[in-house]
């Protein structure tokens, strides 16, 4: 039909309405529904599409796609003068249909991004999608070898295999879309997030999506975290530190257009559609907002069937999220749309659809869900763990070993253990890593966390190190709290901007570290994640419905997090809780091999003398052992060290400083009372140091072994 038409034929209206609106070309998806009339007797497109078609064209190549897009660029510009809502896709599908050699069937732009990245094409923003089209069937050609152009049966099976190839895709984490291969060529059916897993808030940037475009153009060829942060600081130099993280936040979760990887920020497919256009459509972000933001796609499909007060979609978005007792969210959600260009209202008060409005809502295909109430929550709890189990992108346990430096040195099958235990639930990636003080439990639970960042650039912002202190009775001292002085100022903690960082960018494990985690009760400091991760319900940080300092009122736990806590059992330490064991995994480590310690080779001194401090150490822990009195690698790290540094000195030889070094880094930590198995452990101690001639500290176990047969009990201190 399209190649065979005079041209007399092709500049009537009949020909141009087949050609803009048959369900051959353009039916299919949004482009669908835009009202193009007016372009059907333009003389100055019609004549720029004959254009395409009639050419001449330049030889096949970068010259010809060059052509290609600024002919579509003009086609494009020029409806904008003439159109409110640009059909985009309907203007792909018509080139397509004037062109086919030049094109395929995917006209959705995330889609052909999507598929161009998965073929290794460079997908950027500053790529023209109809570039794109070419790269693709390029790409297709070198593999499958050129075949005739279409309509000859193999170029039209060429020209929709990119459909099938998109349809093949493993779905992404975050897909907002699905395509059927069993389905004509068009755009892919939105898949909606279920209500519990949206995001609940919508951040209001001065300057509305505009604004969203322009930061986004900042970060368009990658920059750093703090880069993108000192550029909105820029832009808006009132703004608190805590509302510019916030801000990064929200791009990257309240509207999927940025992703972060590491301390980079980058934009996603969506990201990279938005900076196509010259000005800021939210066009292309209309799948995002409609399948995750709670409560955008209520307003929409209310609308749908008719217009509406706005105390009645305040009320609609209030049993959406039984949780906004005030209207400030729900005003936040209509302004936004309203912004947009999806919402319109007249002088009484009443709210429709505009236009694109209406294009937008078309495509919820779903009743929209609403919160479930709390009694709910339980019964959901087992089936969201499935749903969400393995979203978490994390190395395997081998590379996690690997990753490990040289001078750390863990048994491999006590790696494999943490990992194992960390992931064991979908949601709760909860440990506790118990046993003898200085055996490395830190340093394990901290190279753990690096080794998940392994590939990126800096993998210290996968960890996050909270050193326990006495008295914490409340979670104010982790997640923070509204100053009692300053209401409209919350005082944060760099434990909850690590967890909002973790929000937004769920793909991967944030590890927080909790040293010494039982210095407090942790069942109280830790109440609040506790229940999170149990139920996968909100984090409440304030009571307040607006946010504050950038702080929202609550966040949902996020799946991402890893929380391994360090415990010692003494005087100074607490018990650990039913509540707190019922949800961690514990691991206990007592034993350590001295020969291996890593530092050997700095004691600086002879062979002999290494061997002699090695089966001393090696003595002291075997005899104990038995009572968990021995020492673990920070104690043979300090002797090693006294050693090297008295050796250097000139003035103490080896054996003496080791004798100084256990008499002050073994010996005051051992006491107890009489028993047989301490007074066995006390004697061959004073054996090793016996036989080793460790006068000093020989002298001192002595009076302890005597203190315990005398006395009943012995202690280094007097």
């Amino acid at each position: 039909m399209v190649a065979a038409a005079s041209a007399e034929e092709f500049r009537t209206a009949a020909f141009q309405r087949k050609l803009w609106s048959s369900q051959a070309i353009s039916s299919f998806g949004r482009g669908g529904a835009i009202n193009v009339d007016v372009l059907h007797t333009d003389d100055k497109l019609i004549g720029l599409l004959w254009k395409l078609r009639e050419g001449p064209l330049p030889p096949p190549g970068p010259e010809r796609t060059a052509y290609l897009v600024s002919l579509f660029k003009e086609c494009e510009s020029h409806i904008k003068s003439r159109l409110l809502t640009r059909p985009r896709l309907k203007l792909y599908n018509v080139f397509a249909s004037l062109l086919p050699g030049e094109f395929v069937t995917l006209s959705f732009t995330n889609s052909m991004r999507e598929l161009a990245k998965a073929m290794g094409i460079d997908a950027k923003a500053n790529v023209h999608a109809v570039t794109l089209h070419r790269a693709v069937l390029d790409r297709l050609d070198s593999v499958l070898g050129e075949v005739a152009a279409p309509p000859q049966r193999a170029g039209v099976e060429r020209m929709t295999l990119p459909w099938l190839l998109l349809s093949r895709l493993p779905k992404q984490i975050d897909a907002t879309t699905e395509s059927d291969p069993d389905e004509l060529p068009g755009e892919a059916q939105l898949v909606p997030l279920p209500a519990d897993r949206r995001r609940r808030s919508m951040l209001i940037i001065n300057g509305w999506f505009a604004t969203v475009r322009s930061l986004l153009e900042f970060a368009k060829d990658g920059c750093t975290r703090e880069d993108f942060k000192e550029h909105i600081r820029s832009i808006n130099p009132r703004l608190s530190p805590p509302s510019v993280n916030i801000t990064v936040n929200a791009l990257i979760g309240e509207w999927g257009v940025l992703e972060a990887a590491g301390d980079q920020l980058m934009p996603t497919l969506r990201g990279h559609a938005v900076l196509e256009n010259d000005i800021a459509d939210p066009d292309d972000v209309s799948d995002w907002l409609i399948t995750r933001i709670l409560g955008f796609d209520h307003i929409l499909y209310q609308l749908r069937q008719g217009p509406a007060q706005w105390k009645q979609l305040h009320a609609l978005l209030r049993t959406v999220n039984p949780g906004w007792t005030t209207d400030n969210m729900p005003t936040r959600i209509i302004n936004w749309q309203h912004a947009l260009g999806l919402l319109q209202s007249d002088r009484e008060g009443m709210y429709s659809l505009t236009e694109e409005g209406r294009l937008w809502a078309n495509r919820i295909h779903w009743v929209p869900e609403a919160l479930a109430t709390a009694h709910d929550l339980s019964a959901q709890a087992a089936g969201d763990r499935a749903a969400n189990h393995e979203t978490v992108e994390r190395p395997l346990v081998d590379a996690i070993k690997a990753a490990f430096p040289r001078g750390v040195v863990f048994p491999p099958t006590l790696i494999a253990r943490l990992d194992a235990s960390l992931w064991s639930d979908p949601r709760r990636h909860f440990a506790v890593l118990a046993g003898l003080s200085g055996a490395g439990k830190t340093l394990l639970a901290r190279h753990y966390a690096l080794a998940l960042w392994k590939d990126a650039s800096d993998p210290d912002q996968g960890l996050h190190t909270v050193a326990v202190q006495p008295g914490w009775h409340d979670p104010a001292s982790l997640l923070g709290y509204i100053n009692p002085l300053a209401s409209d100022t919350y005082v944060r903690t760099g434990f909850l901007d690590f967890l909002l960082r973790a929000c937004g960018d769920p793909a991967r494990p944030y590890t927080v570290v909790l040293d010494e985690m039982n210095l407090s009760h942790p069942e109280q400091y830790l109440a609040p994640l506790l229940s999170g991760m149990e139920t996968g319900g909100d984090i409440e940080l304030h009571a307040l419905d607006d946010d504050v300092s950038g702080v929202p009122p609550r966040m949902r736990y996020p799946d991402n997090l890893v929380i391994i806590g360090t415990v010692n059992m003494d005087e100074t330490t607490h018990g650990l809780s039913d509540k707190i064991l019922d949800r961690a995994a514990v691991l206990e480590f007592w034993d350590i091999d001295v020969e291996s310690y890593p530092g050997w080779s700095s004691l600086g001194t002879t062979p002999a003398d290494v061997k002699m401090v090695q089966e001393v150490l090696c003595g002291l822990a075997a005899a104990l052992r038995p009572v968990r009195l021995h020492f673990g690698w920070r104690t043979i790290g300090d002797i090693v060290g006294y050693i090297a540094a008295a050796r250097k000195g000139g003035a103490i030889d080896a054996r003496n400083a080791l004798d100084h070094a256990v008499f002050s880094k073994i010996l005051p930590k051992l006491r107890g009372e009489d028993s047989t198995r301490l007074r066995q452990a006390f004697d061959k101690t004073h054996t090793v140091l016996n036989d080793a001639q460790l006068n000093e500290s020989a002298a001192k176990m002595a009076e302890l072994c005597g203190d315990l047969r005398d006395m009943g009990s012995a202690r280094f201190w007097r």
